[in-house]
């Protein structure tokens, strides 16, 4: 098995609203040559890869990323107490997942921490009350809510709470 899949090529021409014509054209890569890449059935050198990214507008370091096999990834959390909450949290290259509990009456912010991830919040105990720029939600167990993490936010436990956070990187666009 390679270590590389660059099936992901289709699902980003695609994303684009590119035929395989139109890549060809962008990139200097001939139609078979992406054809078999979409397909599975050969690797790129560096120079396509250079040339496939950049008319894909993204970094060739990024296009090799994607097109990375893993059959699995195994991280360890780690653990830490800010402003009356307790963090568990395990990262990985493009994703965050946080366990929170805190206690009733205590809040916290930290702007300097905020990155342009999705953040989607899910409350499995308590209550919590968060603070965005557009205003407040209120959220009790079992309900969710999902927003662009780079801008300011709050939370305040509003009842003693369990939390699960997820942060996702969001794709670069073009």
């Amino acid at each position: 098995m390679s270590a590389y899949n660059f099936e992901v090529l289709r699902f980003l021409r695609k994303e684009r609203s590119l035929t395989i014509e139109a890549l060809a054209k962008m990139s200097g890569v001939s139609f078979a040559v992406i054809s078999k890449l979409e397909r599975n059935q050969t690797n790129p050198g560096l120079e396509i890869v250079k040339q496939l990214s950049s008319a894909l507008h993204i970094s060739a370091s990024e296009l090799i990323a994607m097109a990375e096999v893993k059959s699995y990834e195994v991280r360890g959390q780690d653990a830490y107490d800010s402003d009356g909450f307790h963090f568990e949290r395990v990262v990985y290259n493009n994703a965050k997942i946080i366990t929170v509990t805190g206690m009733a009456g205590k809040s916290l912010s930290h702007p300097e921490a905020h990155e342009d991830d999705t953040e989607i919040v899910f409350v499995r105990e308590g209550r919590v009350k968060l603070t965005l720029p557009t205003g407040e939600v209120v959220l009790k167990k079992g309900e969710s809510i999902q927003f662009d993490a780079l801008f300011s936010h709050t939370y305040e436990a509003l009842k003693g709470c369990e939390l699960i956070i997820v942060h996702i990187r969001k794709e670069k666009r073009f």
